[in-house]
């Protein structure tokens, strides 16, 4: 089923990111990835791997999904979901949830992620 497909990719997603594990991250990013964070900045996949797996400035302790949502397109798939991230940033301990949206392909009969977008949650 493809919800479980893409909760195994989500869940080695949120492994590398707290492995810092830049050679797991490049395996699960498709090679034209796209990113866009909370913050409004734009990250390719190079971008993404230093910025989450080798600088340092971003160190993931957790990442919890839930409330996955996923809706198939011809040729693509769409989840969205919550994420409870506790996480380094500049040394300041974070723990925030944010909305996701990503983007998987499949090309080869294996998902890759090929674009993401992150925010806060409107407030009720």
């Amino acid at each position: 089923m493809i919800i479980d497909e893409i909760r195994v990719l989500l869940r080695a997603k949120s492994n590398a990111l707290v492995r810092r594990s830049a050679q797991d991250m490049a395996a699960l990013l498709h090679h034209d990835f796209i990113f866009v964070t909370a913050g409004g900045r734009t990250l390719t996949k190079a971008d993404y791997i230093d910025v989450s797996c080798i600088s340092g400035k971003l160190v993931y302790v957790s990442q919890t999904v839930r409330e996955l949502e996923i809706r198939r397109f011809e040729g693509f798939t769409v989840a969205t979901m919550l994420l409870d991230d506790v996480l380094a940033l500049d040394d300041r301990e974070i723990t925030e949830t944010f909305r996701a949206l990503c983007v998987f392909t499949n090309p080869d009969g294996r998902w890759l992620w090929a674009a993401g977008q992150t925010m806060r949650p409107a407030l009720p």
